[in-house]
This record gives C-alpha cells, structure tokens and sequence, in this order.
C-alpha cells in the first residue's frame, strides 16, 4: 500500500529576519529633510497596489486529492496573477538577445524591479480541532512552482510531498472556541523575496543539477537522486539564502522576480476550512506594475510547470 510521509511539526508563525523592522524616527526625519533641500534623486519612485482580498476554501465533499485507503491527503489551491505590464515587443527583442541562466534570456522582472506582501487568515468553520498545512508556491514569467511528489521507499511505494515555496502546519481549534480558531499572519516583503530566490535557485539546480558524491549515478530504483533533497532544502522557511552553504553555490546572479502564486492549504481529513489573502505589489520604480484601473496589457501567465517531484501516484 501507498503510503504518505506526514509531519505533524506545528510552526507557531515562524518569520525570517525583518531587515527593515526597525528605522530610527531620527533617520527618517533627516531622509526627509534632506530630500526637501536638496530635492532631485530623493523622490520616492515607489508606486504600491493592494490587490482585493482572494479566498479558497475545502468543505467536507471535496475528495481527497491522495487516498490508499490509509491515509488521505485534502487539498485546495488556487493561483493568482500580479498585475506585471508585459513588455513592448521592442524590449522583448533586447531581453532575447542576452542570455541569463538558468532563464535563458535576461528576465522582464527580477526581484529588484518588484515586492511583494501576502497578508493572510485561515478560519476553522468546524467544531473539531484541525490541524492545517498553509502553502504558497511561487510563479516567475518563467514557470510556476509544483511540488509534487517524491519515493521516498520503492518497496514501499512510500510518498512525501515535496515542501511548498512556504510550508507551515498550524492548529486551529473549533470554531466556539473564538479566536483561537483562526490564525492570522503575514508573509513579508523579506519572506516573499526569500521565496523568489530560492525558485530561482531550484531552477538553477534543475537546469544543472547538483552532483552525487563521488561522482556516482542516478539510480531510480535506489532514490539517488539528490535534486528534490536540495529543493526541499532551498525551499525551508527556516533556511536563509544569505547564509545557506548548502545551495549558495546554485543561487542565480539574477532572481526573476515573482509574477504570481499558487495559494492554499492541506488536511488529512474532511474539513471546513477557509483562507483568505491580501497582496500588496510595490513597482520600484521601473514602471512594471499596471496603475489600478489601467487596461495595459499585463504579461502573460507562464504554461511552463517547473518540479522535482512527479505528480499524485
């Protein structure tokens, strides 16, 4: 029988560092002051948009996406588009002509031209505790992030999920029991950032994979190959790029930037459950970021599905 590897680790909103969670009042003042004497090159080219809130939900008739009549697997996601200008036909010649791995051209969008917020509540509607497995995989204009799944014994024919772009468990009790039936957090500018590197990086590592130790061949049959490892790796919310010797040596010069998501969560039993998201998109002054109301034409939505894993067994 199928089996899935589950881990019931709970994560309490765990957060990577804030590198702007605190500016001195007395620094500000002197930013401004000095952008009111002096004036050119101290304007704010920053233009932010709030998207309107998006929802998912599971209820108790969505069957399982996994089931071995062992254990189950209960999943909703659904993805969501940023608002990113697509670029005119001239400055998408020019990209073409300059070849940037792992992508193949230079990207439209790095991480440096856009940045992105993900405010988000999860509500238990069920009088039953539920633990919840929240996700976010990451889009670029050059692919949206699957996890899928990985063999973790042949003759077993175990399976674990591969980690998502973010991955956290989280209790939510009853829904009499108040507040503490749902959980409320958000995914910084920082943890969002962190999320476009490290697909950035699994796509790096894709297109030239990571060696075996002593230069030993991929083996199917003994689960030798060490990419979705490295994948789950780069993709843990507690792993840091910035310090990650592990995949330093596959992190991109350049990090296309995130053009969308995949969002949602997971159970292992029926539930009523309910996620709602707020995305904030900051354009940083490179005019990538359709205005509200505009009808430019945004770029558009990749077909390419990168993974590591496979699909569903």
């Amino acid at each position: 029988m199928r089996k899935i590897g589950q881990s019931m680790r709970v994560l309490a909103g765990a957060r990577r560092p804030e590198r702007r969670a605190c500016r001195p009042q007395w620094l500000s003042v002197f930013v401004a002051l000095s952008c009111a004497l002096f004036g050119a090159g101290c304007g704010s080219q920053e233009q932010a948009r709030n998207l309107p809130p998006e929802q998912v939900g599971l209820t108790p008739d969505v069957p399982p996406i996994f089931d071995d009549e062992e254990s189950q697997l209960y999943e909703v996601k659904r993805g969501l588009q940023f608002p990113i200008l697509e670029p005119s036909a001239a400055r998408m010649a020019a990209l073409n002509q300059e070849v940037v791995e792992p992508y193949g051209r230079k990207p439209w969008i790095t991480n440096q031209d856009v940045k992105v917020q993900l405010t988000w509540t999860l509500s238990n509607l069920d009088e039953d505790q539920r633990v919840v497995e929240l996700l976010v995989d990451p889009w670029n204009e050059f692919g949206r992030y699957y996890p899928g799944m990985t063999l973790t014994d042949a003759e077993e024919q175990t399976f674990r999920p591969n980690s998502s772009g973010i991955d956290q468990y989280f209790v939510l009790e009853g829904k009499s029991a108040g507040a503490s039936s749902r959980r409320h957090g958000t995914f910084t500018f920082d943890d969002m950032n962190e999320m476009a590197i490290d697909f950035a990086t699994v796509q790096n590592m894709i297109k030239f994979p990571p060696p075996l130790p002593n230069g030993a061949q991929v083996d199917p049959d003994m689960m030798a190959d060490p990419l979705p490892i490295y994948a789950n790796h780069a993709f843990n919310f507690i792993n840091y790029s910035y310090d990650d010797l592990l995949i330093a040596p596959y992190i991109p010069a350049v990090i296309a930037g995130l053009t969308g998501i995949d969002f949602g969560f997971r159970t292992t039993e029926k539930a009523t459950i309910a996620l709602e998201i707020q995305i904030e998109v900051v354009d940083l002054g490179q005019g990538r970021v359709q205005e509200a109301g505009s009808s430019e034409a945004l770029l558009p939505k990749t077909t390419e599905v990168v993974t590591v894993g496979s699909a569903l067994p």
